[in-house]
Formats: structure tokens, sequence, C-alpha cells
């Protein structure tokens, strides 16, 4: 986040535009964040609960591509790829096979980056395809894990193959239409197919406690779920919800606790790349105390498409 986040409750007046999740109008502005002489403003829908960014912080489909290779396996740390894949991943894999029972199933992971994690999906027993618009990330995939990867955006994805699993990690928050590009996804399932979809949760302890020093995630999030407006829009756009959970993560509080100090720009480029699992230690506390009271920093939902309303896409 280049820019400078500040909250500010007001009244968008000129240009009220209606919720991407319950399709309401929507004037209540929460916060404003400036960049280069430009506005733009995060929303909050009086109906449902959702916050998104208007206008988008990145018109062109082409500039919300992520195109570096040092975040996309945890900073590169083995002591934190070992906890993700035990704690997180393999939570997934045990979930899904027991709603899909015994058998060979195929797995399309969008936004699969450098493949590690569906590789993971692989090594379980699925026939795994990766989704990938970065040809860098994608040529990882395919050279490491030997994965097969199609190179391209979702929003222009045109195939008519269907899966068994379709995965979401970190996705649906980049989206500019999310109830659009889930009933896409939708109907990309097989009859009792399953979705698996994971987002950074707003309603964390970090974001309580710090505002707008957050690692929100701008320019590349414009939409800022919590458990109940993610489970709106899945069921909106004809998704059955199976299970439900929040998920812990200290990565985004070194950033955000640097936010408080001068020169944390620079602060944060320096530290940013040095992230292990020891200097992530001191935000432990904050982790275990937003788990507890059920304020985690991600919400993972597994859903099935509603069979009852395939027809309607």
């Amino acid at each position: 986040m280049t820019g400078t986040l500040i909250k500010r409750q007001c009244e968008e007046s000129n240009h009220p535009y209606s919720c991407p999740v319950c399709d309401i109008r929507v004037k209540n502005v929460y916060y404003i964040y400036h960049e280069n002489n430009r506005e733009h403003k995060i929303l909050r829908c009086g109906n449902c609960g959702f916050m998104f960014a208007r206008p988008l912080f990145l018109q062109r489909l082409e500039d919300r591509k992520l195109d570096h290779e040092y975040d996309a396996e945890l900073l590169n740390s083995a002591s934190l790829r070992k906890i993700h894949e035990k704690l997180i991943i393999g939570k997934e894999i045990k979930y899904v096979k027991k709603i899909l029972g015994k058998g060979a199933f195929s797995l399309l992971d969008i936004g699969c980056g450098t493949g590690w994690t569906t590789n993971m999906w692989a090594i379980s027993g699925f026939d795994a395809t990766g989704l990938e618009p970065s040809e860098l990330r994608a040529g990882l995939a395919s050279e490491r894990y030997k994965i097969r990867v199609l190179t391209d955006y979702f929003e222009n994805l045109d195939i008519s193959e269907t899966f068994d699993v379709v995965i979401l990690r970190h996705m649906v928050e980049h989206f500019a239409d999310p109830y659009k590009m889930m009933a896409k996804a939708r109907s990309l399932l097989r009859p009792q197919g399953t979705a698996v979809i994971v987002v950074p949760n707003i309603n964390c302890i970090g974001r309580y406690l710090f505002g707008a020093k957050w690692t929100w995630g701008i320019p590349y999030h414009c939409n800022f779920f919590n458990p109940k407006t993610l489970s709106h829009l899945l069921e909106r756009a004809g998704f059955e919800i199976i299970r439900s959970y929040q998920t812990p993560s200290p990565l985004s509080y070194p950033e955000s606790l640097l936010r408080f100090f001068p020169c944390s720009r620079q602060l944060t480029a320096k530290i940013y790349n040095r992230l292990n699992i020891f200097s992530l230690l001191p935000s432990v506390p904050l982790v275990i105390l937003g788990y507890l009271m059920r304020l985690s920093e991600n919400i993972t939902v597994i859903a099935r498409a509603d069979r009852s309303l395939r027809n309607d896409i």
C-alpha cells in the first residue's frame, strides 16, 4: 500500500454503487484512500455489511497480475510451509475427501501461483490443473511440480471442461465482480462438485486494533469480506455452504506494526524479504487472541454447487 488510507465515515451522494454481494445501492463511505491525487472510497453496505472499493484501485485487468515469486510460497520459509501444509492445506484436503468419498477426482486451482499448494492436492491423489495469469509463476509450477497449468486470467477463461473440485485461494478479494466470478466458478463444477474458497477476514482482530494501518492488501484487494458476507455471496452465486471456519495467520502483522514508525515504507521493503518464523513470533499472542475470539485473519469456506440452481447460470 503506497498511498494513504484514512477512516472517514460519510455519504457518497454523487455516485451510489451497487453492493457486489446483495445488489443494494450503497452510499455509506467508511474509508478513503489517497494516492497520486486520486481518491478511492471503501464503502460499506448498510444491508449486508460488505465492504468494497470504488472506483477500483486497478482499473486494468493486466495491472492486477502478481508477477513475482518471492511471496508465492510463504516467503520461501521451509518452517512456515510445513506449518501451513499441516494445519491449513491438510485440513482442507481432509474435509474435501470426506465430502467426495473414494474415487479419482479432478481439480482446478484458480490462481495457483507457483503450484506449491496445488501440488499438495496432486500428491493426495487429485488430478490437479492450475490456472495462473503470470507466465513466470505458471512456468515455475510446471517445472517444479509438473503440474498442468492454463495460463490465463479467470475472467477470460473459456473452457468446456468441468471439475470435481475448484479452489479459489485468496482470489475472490481481487475480482472486480465477485458475484459474476463465483457464478462462473460454480459453472465449472460437476454435479456434487466441491469448492474451497479462502479470503482474508476484514473482521479480524488485527483490523480492529490497527484500523487504517492494517494490511488491507491495497491496491490488489478491492473486496473485504467477513464470514457473513462471504457466505451470502456464495449462496447468491448458487453454492450450498458445507463448512465455514476461520484460520489464523501472522503474516500481516509485521507490515501493520511498521506503519506506526517514520519511514515505514523503507522499513517494510527491507524487512519483508527477511520474514521467517522467528520474526513472526511477536505476532503470535495477537494471532492466538484472535483465534480464541473467532476473529482470525482468514476465512475458509467449503461449499458445493446447489443442483437446484444449476440451470439458472
